[in-house]
């Protein structure tokens, strides 16, 4: 990426969000559910942000983001802040531990898309039925061959765009001992096997579960390997609680491979 003059930056920024997101379009609020017209118009916004590296400027372009310097990356953030937007759906707090869990092919397959604006992955722990205890998942995913079969029901959540694909714990060992019979997957929420409950809170907005019936799962799409869901869990947690998810050793560590990975010349 050569020179890149901030003024003329920021005036493109601003021009491309004016048309295409102009002051006098009609926005859903926070608690508004989105028709599925909006939804349409909203990803398509989000793909074209996102092939700009406008979405996760910061990010290296190797990962789907706009790899620009952090001056300039400062002035996409502001124009962003400062206009008015649509809900994008872009769900950053799991790629935290799939940087950490997940190996650099999962990382391409899933991040990638996600900072380009292409899909949305949500990160959903909890279960209707079972409680406060995250341990427990009724939620499970048996082998079959090179696959899962998954079989439960994930919820409960408010985003406004439903998700394409959720981060999630299931019980891969429905004998194994506690905490060591958990797997964390990336499992689709559309499509044949997967029913979407809505139910209405008192704020007027809507939560959704997913209920899941006999979904096959890829075992490449399982985070860091199959027992080990309940540490990617402690990960994905400290990080919605404000933490960093890692230490600073094991940051510089990850970021290390990552380059030496990505910036390699593939034959």
């Amino acid at each position: 990426m050569g020179i890149i003059d901030p003024r003329a930056l920021q005036a493109a920024v601003k021009t491309w969000l004016q048309e295409n997101i102009p002051n006098d379009k009609e926005l859903p609020g926070p608690n508004d559910d989105l028709t599925p017209e909006m939804e349409e118009w909203i990803r398509a916004i989000r793909r074209d942000l996102g092939a700009r590296g406008w979405l996760a400027p910061r990010w290296p372009s190797y990962f789907g983001g706009g790899g620009f310097p952090s001056q300039a990356a400062a002035v996409i953030e502001q124009e962003m802040r400062q206009h008015r937007l649509p809900p994008f759906g872009i769900n950053m707090t799991f790629l935290v531990p799939l940087r950490v869990w997940g190996t650099e092919e999962q990382k391409q397959k899933w991040m990638t898309p996600t900072l380009r604006g292409e899909i949305t992955v949500c990160q959903i722990q909890s279960e209707p039925l079972t409680g406060s205890d995250l341990a427990y998942q009724a939620t499970t995913a048996i082998k079959d061959g090179d696959e899962y079969v998954v079989n439960g029901e994930k919820g409960y959540i408010a985003s406004q765009l439903t998700p394409d694909y959720l981060f999630t714990l299931v019980t891969t060992d429905p004998d194994g001992p506690k905490y060591e019979n958990l797997s964390m997957v990336i499992l689709r929420s559309k499509g044949s096997g997967i029913d979407i409950n809505s139910r209405m809170m008192i704020t007027g907005k809507s939560q959704r579960s997913f209920v899941i019936n006999d979904v096959r799962l890829p075992i490449d799409d399982v985070i860091g390997g199959e027992g080990n869901g309940w540490e990617v869990a402690q990960t994905l947690l400290d990080v919605e609680r404000g933490g960093k998810g890692v230490t600073l050793e094991q940051a510089k560590q990850i970021e290390v491979t990552e380059r030496e990975h990505w910036r390699k010349p593939k034959l």
